[in-house]
């Protein structure tokens, strides 16, 4: 101990050595090609870490960034022991040089404990031929999926015009009949036309709503959408029921986003009519609709006071066709909340609810600020031509 504290208290003492020009018979030209030498080398470590360094500032997400630090410091390191050995030749810090080899020792260990440690891991990582054949790979299924979409949805626009003219017909004659014989009839066939001409309008409206859900997310044009006008407009269209029911519309400030129109209004027109259907008979509706900025995302909520959601059922009503109550209760298909998921979804977003039954519910969803559709994937220019 006693030497270690003598050896740093005159680290930077010089007068035990002579400099290094002293020392055994040094002509001029051996002297400085040992210095360029040294120097020439110092210079070549110091850029090594200078680009490392760079290159974890300017790549980021590099992985390993820990080896990259010691293996620069290890090179930084053995570059200083150049430079100090120039410096001997006019000043003898032994002492420093020797805690700088000390020191360069230590972390040349650490570099090759830590080339050991994440060796595996290393072998793991892909490289840029892997990533390109695995992008192009991406950029393949991509498409197959957006044709299959396209597929789908023109599947469903004629399927849903080749039931809708059978109901059509269906409908008329009900019409026709009670119009015609409805005199003659008695309340058992009323009642059974009645049936059969709701059902039928059940239908229709299924239909529709079936064909919305399937066209959410196929546009790929975004234009600016001002969330502030598409309530306003939601809320006028809605006005029979608001009056009906005497229920308070509380809107705050909304952003202005480039998405897809229909899309966001299918998402507030379902959540805000939800919160006019689903109220306690006793109290009229009062909805709340808020927007935050959360940096790389605005989180919406739209708050009612409604009858509420037991928690059992937070992620079943995001479920097609799923409903918790019987249609002499409320009326619907059971198609607009997986309507909003699906558009939340497709936008990069998330989805969720708070409940409390007796009190209200609260929809809470996430959207981008920058959205990025599986169609805007699809139109990325591939590497390399599909062969």
């Amino acid at each position: 101990m006693d030497q270690l504290i003598e050896f740093f208290s005159r680290l930077t003492d010089t007068s035990d050595w002579p400099p290094r020009w002293y020392c055994g018979r040094w002509t001029d030209f051996h002297g400085w090609l040992y210095i360029a030498s040294d120097l020439m080398i110092w210079l070549a470590y110091m850029v090594i870490p200078l680009v490392l360094i760079r290159y974890l500032f300017v790549k980021k997400g590099v992985p390993l960034p820990g080896v990259f630090w010691l293996f620069g410091a290890f090179i930084l390191l053995c570059g200083l022991t150049h430079l100090i050995d120039v410096v001997i030749f006019w000043i003898p810090i032994y002492r420093i040089s020797a805690l700088i080899r000390f020191l360069t020792g230590i972390v040349s260990i650490a570099t090759v404990v830590a080339l050991f440690r994440y060796f595996d891991e290393a072998v793991g990582l892909r490289t840029s031929k892997e990533y390109e054949h695995e992008l192009l790979f991406r950029q393949q299924a991509v498409m197959e999926l957006t044709r299959s979409n396209e597929e789908l949805q023109q599947f469903a626009y004629v399927a849903s015009h080749d039931l809708q003219s059978p109901l059509k017909t269906i409908s008329n004659y009900l019409n026709l009949l009670n119009m015609k014989y409805g005199s003659q009839l008695p309340a058992d066939a009323h009642k059974l036309v009645e049936t059969s001409t709701n059902a039928a309008e059940r239908m229709r409206v299924l239909i529709n709503d079936l064909l919305d859900f399937s066209r959410v997310g196929n546009e790929v044009a975004f234009t600016p959408v001002d969330l502030n006008q598409l309530v306003a407009e939601i809320l006028e269209e809605q006005q029979a029921e608001i009056r009906a029911s005497d229920a308070t519309i509380d809107v705050g400030p909304l952003p202005t986003m480039m998405a897809h129109y229909t899309d966001f209004k299918q998402v507030f027109q379902n959540l805000i009519s939800n919160g006019l259907k689903y109220r306690r008979s006793t109290v009229a509706p009062h909805i709340q609709i808020r927007a935050i900025d959360e940096v790389n995302q605005f989180c919406f909520s739209i708050t009612d006071n409604g009858i509420g959601i037991e928690r059992q059922y937070f992620e079943r009503v995001f479920q097609i066709f799923q409903r918790l109550h019987g249609r002499n209760e409320f009326s619907g298909t059971g198609i607009g909340l997986a309507t909003c998921k699906k558009v939340v979804d497709i936008y990069g977003g998330h989805i969720w609810i708070e409940s409390t039954v007796g009190v209200g519910t609260t929809f809470y969803f996430t959207i981008p600020k920058v959205i990025k559709t599986i169609h805007h994937y699809a139109q990325t220019d591939t590497l390399y031509s599909v062969s």
